[in-house]
């Protein structure tokens, strides 16, 4: 009876030692899932936050990169302004300042290339020019023999001095002009050339006024005035319209001397320009 006993208690005995053993491997099974568990979720947050950070970075570098090429572009396009916006930035200088035309250049009465706004002069490249004020993008100027100022534009003049163009350039240039022309209107603005040099036969002499080989039309750009002599203070004889044709038989300095209507004169050349 005893050893009855005996046996069932070594029999619970070991049973609970049995429940104790399979309970601690169960729970070192389930350990090293949970650490797993817990580094993979670790790693996860932390490459989730890298990657946000970098993005973050890349969106900063990029808005910061647009803004300086928006910048550097604004800096370097020159600005558009209208006349009125011009004037309201102008200043007068407080000492005159000598610049000079880097290439022939029309003198405007308003800071501004829109149509009709008047061109009532003119300077040679090489010309030397009196600033007396500036606007954003002109030059005012001191022109001979007007009571107003007119204005240039910078890009065509220099603070240094420039070399005026060769009769030889100029010739190219004109040349260059009459290279699309016909040779019937050759012939046809010939012979009135050949009847204009004996009606100014004596300004011509005085003003050293050359005649064409074969003469050709020029377009008004602006409303012009034709005068007897080439010179500003030279009577007026005719008034020009924009966009009329006259016959160019000859030049002097900054002058054509013209055929229109069976009369012929002088006019400003950077108020017409070739067909």
């Amino acid at each position: 009876m005893k050893n009855k006993k005996r046996k069932l208690i070594l029999a619970l005995a070991a049973a609970f030692s049995m429940t104790l053993l399979l309970s601690g491997c169960s729970v070192l099974q389930k350990e090293p899932e949970t650490e797993s568990e817990t580094e993979t979720e670790s790693e996860t947050q932390t490459e989730s936050e890298t990657e946000t950070e970098t993005e973050t970075e890349s969106e900063t570098q990029s808005e910061t990169q647009t803004e300086t090429e928006s910048e550097t572009q604004s800096e370097t396009q020159p600005q558009v302004l209208t006349a009125e916006e011009e004037k309201a930035q102008e200043t007068e200088y407080d000492q005159l300042k000598t610049i000079y035309a880097a290439d022939d250049v029309n003198v405007r009465a308003e800071p501004s290339t829109a149509d009709g706004v008047e061109i009532f002069s003119s300077f040679y490249q090489g010309d030397q020019v009196t600033a007396v004020g500036e606007t954003p993008n002109w030059y005012v100027v001191d022109v001979a023999d007007y009571d107003i100022n007119g204005y240039v534009s910078k890009q065509y003049m220099s603070e240094s001095e420039v070399a005026p163009k060769t009769e030889e350039e100029r010739q190219q240039l004109i040349e260059n002009e009459l290279s699309n022309e016909t040779s019937s209107t050759e012939s046809t603005s010939t012979n009135a050339a050949n009847s204009a040099s004996t009606d100014t036969s004596s300004v011509d002499l005085e003003y050293n006024v050359m005649t064409y080989a074969d003469s050709f039309p020029v377009v008004a750009t602006t409303g012009a005035n034709m005068r007897a002599t080439p010179s500003q203070d030279g009577e007026i004889i005719q008034t020009i319209a924009s966009g009329t044709s006259l016959t160019a038989v000859g030049y002097t300095d900054r002058w054509y001397k013209v055929e229109y209507d069976g009369t012929v004169g002088y006019v400003n050349q950077n108020l017409f320009s070739a067909e």
